[in-house]
């Protein structure tokens, strides 16, 4: 299976977002879903997590949706962010491999604080989002700094940067490596005691 095949979903909801259109897709699953483009926004019926990875365009059924649709308006009212649909497909797709283009030595910010309230995420997604907001770091220099484990890093680069929760900066940028006690471990543990984990399916 080539990688467009495999990834096919998250490359389709990239290309909704940059035509700002509007979509109908069906699963053999049986699971279906409505994206908007322009406004960001998704609402789904009888999809899980697990159909969605396992989408191929062999078993997915794409149709545009007219403007005028009232559909629409349904999920513009009841709707989720559709970049909480991107870092779950791209958090489980990883699995703590690199997809597409990523690579260890990227260098990026967090701009935009993920919600992990409704996101897969591990311990450690926490103490990088902190991390990251306030200084660009590449990805191996992450894993080094906080002493995180190289995969659990790609993981949460591949599943933000898809999410557009990133800033990117020059690969070739240099970046000044600080010490692991930088972390605000209370600030952590608050939030670590507030945040639940979240189910794997799709709300």
């Amino acid at each position: 299976m080539t990688e467009s095949e495999q990834y096919c979903l998250l490359m389709l909801l990239r290309k909704v977002k940059r035509d700002q259109s509007n979509l109908h897709i069906k699963f053999k699953s049986g699971g279906q879903m409505v994206v908007l483009g322009k406004e960001g926004l998704f609402r789904q019926d009888g999809c899980n997590l697990k159909s969605l990875v396992q989408a191929t365009p062999a078993n997915t059924v794409v149709r545009k949706i007219a403007k005028k649709s009232p559909v629409i308006d349904g999920v513009k009212k009841r709707g989720r962010e559709l970049r909480e649909l991107q870092w779950m497909l791209a958090y489980e797709m990883s699995g703590g491999k690199l997809l597409f283009d990523a690579k260890d030595t990227h260098v990026f910010k967090i701009d935009r604080w993920p919600n992990f309230t409704r996101l897969p995420h591990s311990d450690s997604c926490l103490r990088m989002a902190a991390f990251l907001g306030k200084r660009a770091t590449s990805v191996a220099l992450v894993s080094k700094i906080l002493e995180i484990p190289i995969e659990q890093v790609r993981r949460f680069y591949v599943a933000s940067r898809e999410a557009g929760y990133t800033v990117a900066l020059n690969e070739k940028a240099e970046v000044t490596e600080v010490g692991a006690k930088w972390i605000n471990r209370a600030l952590i543990s608050s939030l670590l005691m507030k945040l639940k984990r979240v189910p794997s399916d799709v709300a």
